[in-house]
């Protein structure tokens, strides 16, 4: 990753869901989602979603591209095991 001034960009996972009348072209959306940033982890054609990662200023630039219905900050939960005591 290219640094900038001495600062690397902290790079933020999403989800971006697909329009259904664009389901059909999922490759083609995923091409322009690269074009703009996008380093995709995962394509889901049949759901209509795409997982990847981009810097932060990159993300804004996602929900143009035509064929996004949105894009969303992937969020990560974990439970604690169940032999663990009370958080």
């Amino acid at each position: 990753m290219a640094k900038t001034g001495g600062i690397v960009p902290e790079s933020v996972s999403v989800i971006i869901t697909v329009q259904e009348q664009y389901l059909n072209r999922v490759q083609q959306v995923v091409q322009e989602l690269e074009n703009v940033g996008l380093t995709v982890d995962q394509v889901l054609g049949t759901l209509g979603q795409v997982i990847g990662h981009a810097t932060e200023p990159r993300v804004s630039g996602l929900s143009g591209v035509s064929g996004v219905e949105s894009v969303v900050p992937e969020r990560r939960i974990v439970i604690a095991p169940p032999e663990s005591g009370i958080q």
